[in-house]
């Protein structure tokens, strides 16, 4: 279920408010070309909230952004680990935080 889901990008907040200050938009003038209220973009700038994917669509397309985390399709180039028969252990898996 969860494995077709985009990841947002984590400085998603930063990249809507660049693209509107770069059209020159207000908060408000955003919310308006959106149909969204200005408190939500006000949250959504400031972090304190995810845009759902409905907003966070009308935000890609008017600000011609992409809000999806680099690097986050099914095909994890990061991943290094297991062994050359396929099997993993939980020490391929996880990193330890001492």
């Amino acid at each position: 279920m969860f494995d077709d889901m985009d990841e947002l990008a984590t400085d998603y907040d930063d990249l809507v408010r660049n693209a509107r200050e770069g059209k020159g938009l207000s908060q408000s003038d955003l919310a308006n070309e959106l149909n969204e209220k200005a408190s939500l973009i006000r949250k959504i700038e400031r972090g304190d909230t995810l845009p759902s994917d409905q907003v966070q669509t009308k935000l890609e397309d008017f600000l011609e952004i992409n809000l999806n985390a680099q690097g986050g399709s099914s095909d994890d180039t990061e991943w290094s680990g297991g062994s050359s028969s396929g099997s993993y252990t939980l020490g391929d898996v996880v990193k330890r935080k001492d």
